[in-house]
């Protein structure tokens, strides 16, 4: 790297032999390699110049020959090609991390009904001692197997803690009770799926997004978004 950068500023500087000198712009179109190395440079060249004006201490500016200019400008425009296409979506795990942190990063310890228990968990859950807010989600469920809103909180416990399979269990004990209102089991399912990665889970998120999508179910909107934002196979 060190090398071809010394080259790269020979090269701006005027001292390639004519023969190099046309051997590196003869190059530069087809290698794209050379070219992130010459728009590196030159990006790091302009910060220079930059910081030496923002200091009050001007760098002296050579003016290029046109041929120079012309391989300057061929050079960015192949980078800017290319930044194009190195623009690539998020990962499904981001994308998963982003909506848990932005829909479920606190958890409400004030609704009406909600147990002492309930609260003191989400106390802890919110305070980041998500060790402790799983003792207290767990009790409550060794009491209450079933219990709807310690399954949901102890699942979202279980993701913080990087525990998926226990996660994905605890959400499909969720999702399979029909008698709620609103269950959003099935699409924290999928966003465990997501979060773990292993192979299929991929695509069974995807079935269960369009589960919850087909079925109006409670994470409707939110999983036709990672539908679109997601590129699943």
């Amino acid at each position: 790297m060190m090398k071809e950068l010394e080259r790269i500023d020979d090269y701006f500087a005027g001292r390639l032999s004519p023969a190099d000198r046309d051997r590196f712009e003869a190059t530069l179109p087809h290698n794209p390699a050379l070219a992130r190395s010459v728009a590196f440079y030159l990006l790091a060249r302009q910060t220079a110049r930059q910081e030496a004006r923002r200091m009050l201490k001007p760098l002296p500016v050579r003016r290029l020959p046109v041929r120079m200019l012309v391989a300057v400008a061929a050079c960015l425009l192949l980078v800017l090609g290319f930044l194009t296409v190195w623009q690539t979506p998020p990962s499904v795990r981001e994308v998963a991390d982003q909506y848990l942190s932005e829909r479920y990063g606190q958890l409400p310890v004030s609704l009406d009904g909600q147990s002492d228990s309930l609260k003191t968990g989400s106390q802890f859950y919110n305070m980041g001692e998500f060790r402790k807010a799983e003792t207290v989600f767990e009790s409550m469920l060794q009491r209450e197997p079933t219990h709807p809103e310690a399954l949901k909180r102890a699942g979202l416990v279980s993701l913080r803690l990087n525990q998926y399979d226990q996660a994905i269990e605890r959400f499909q004990r969720l999702g399979q009770q029909t008698d709620l209102y609103a269950n959003p089991g099935i699409f924290l399912e999928a966003l465990a799926r997501l979060k773990r990665g292993q192979p299929m889970d991929k695509n069974r998120a995807k079935k269960l997004l369009l589960t919850v999508i087909q079925g109006n179910l409670e994470g409707k909107k939110e999983a036709g978004q990672l539908v679109e934002k997601i590129k699943f196979n």
